[in-house]
């Protein structure tokens, strides 16, 4: 009666998981909220057809029997895209991402004849499995590799994907300064967090299958897995401007921001005519800001208005008038204050910086020569380098 009870709790939770991950599909907003609800929509999906493989209900239901086998390649897959542009927003999902697909498709292939087969047919091979006493069974009528080959190769999937998570994670958290991650510190709680829980249920997993090799039954591991996702859930609930992904601020606000003085306009028509521009222009420089903040590619010297509009789809042209518009600063100023404000960071933050020379934190922080950092900082701070850098450097 317990087991009935805990596979029916399975079989209602796939259903929150599959509404959840939904809704988080057809939201507007961030590829990575995308790649969230696809999370838990395979969750859900695998959740709610558990329920149907267990001992004895897959003999009334044969048409499930390996339907879930596949969802496990995309397990570490999603989970590691989701972080990718989650971190990195302005990246765009070329061709190459759906690499990351290709062991779940070719496995899902190579059942296909199963899943078209006769409930006879399926009815066979749940006898052989249940005949070896695991699912990842040496011998099939169908398929090209062995269910136990995929057992492994899942693994090492899922264990590859966590170190990759883990590795880009915390390499982004070195490449950013101390006061970034303080001003994100719950987004940077949120994927930490997440990150130990799954290598926890990792280590539960091969746990469970050291000790349990030749076990059928699956609820054990399939709530470990649930419990990690409905943390997640949870906290996001809690907590939904963390799909926004990291943000700055605008860093370019803290210090060089100019007031720009506004003429009283008496027509009605002028006043909504400008409003209109200005809500257009907030849309650019939002967009523009948020690749900045994300890319860090005011660290690039050669960078240019032509190839900031080409990766953004914008006319340079607009780009141009809403920075003028609505900051009062050329591109060239709007970048260089990208630059100070970071070299500023990295000299309070990294204690690395504080030994630099001048000559260096200019060429770090994406100026080309010394002369245009000096020319920069006395433009947009109105003192020297050396004046303005000397409170921070040893």
């Amino acid at each position: 009666m317990e087991k009935i009870t805990i596979n029916y709790y399975l079989y209602f939770l796939g259903f929150l998981f599959f509404a959840f991950g939904a809704s988080l599909l057809i939201k507007k907003g961030l590829l990575a909220t995308r790649l969230l609800g696809l999370q838990f929509l395979q969750l859900g999906i695998q959740l709610y057809c558990s329920y149907y493989i267990q001992l004895p209900v897959i003999y009334d239901h044969p048409n499930y029997f390996r339907i879930i086998s596949p969802l496990f390649y995309l397990i570490g897959p999603l989970s590691y895209l989701f972080q990718h542009f989650l971190l990195y927003p302005e990246r765009k999902f070329t061709k190459v991402y759906f690499l990351h697909f290709f062991p779940f498709l070719f496995h899902f292939l190579e059942f296909l004849p199963l899943y078209l087969s006769s409930e006879a047919s399926k009815l066979a091979e749940i006898n052989a499995v249940i005949k070896e006493s695991t699912f990842n069974n040496y011998h099939s009528n169908f398929g090209l590799i062995s269910m136990r080959t995929h057992f492994y190769l899942k693994g090492i999937s899922y264990i590859s994907y966590m170190i990759w998570t883990a590795y880009e994670l915390f390499k982004y958290y070195q490449s950013v300064s101390k006061s970034f991650l303080l001003k994100n510190q719950l987004i940077v709680f949120w994927l930490t967090g997440d990150l130990f829980l799954k290598i926890v249920v990792l280590c539960f997993h091969i746990a469970f299958n050291f000790m349990y090799p030749e076990q059928v039954q699956t609820t054990a591991r399939d709530f470990l897995y649930a419990g990690e996702f409905a943390f997640m859930a949870l906290f996001l609930f809690l907590n939904p401007r963390l799909l926004d992904g990291p943000y700055l601020k605008g860093l370019v606000f803290q210090h060089s921001y100019r007031e720009i003085p506004e003429n009283t306009l008496s027509n009605s028509a002028l006043n909504l005519e400008k409003s209109k521009i200005n809500v257009k222009n907030k849309s650019i420089l939002e967009k523009l800001d948020r690749y900045f903040e994300s890319e860090f590619i005011f660290l690039k010297s050669n960078i240019s208005l032509n190839l900031v509009a080409q990766s953004l789809k914008i006319k340079p042209r607009l780009i141009r008038i809403s920075l003028q518009e609505e900051r009062d600063f050329s591109f060239t100023d709007y970048v260089n204050s990208w630059r100070i404000q970071y070299a500023e960071e990295q000299c309070r933050d990294n204690p690395r910086w504080k030994t630099y020379k001048i000559e260096v934190i200019a060429t770090e922080s994406g100026f080309g020569t010394r002369q245009s950092f000096n020319a920069a900082v006395k433009k947009l701070k109105g003192v020297s380098p050396g004046q303005y850098f000397a409170k921070y450097l040893n």
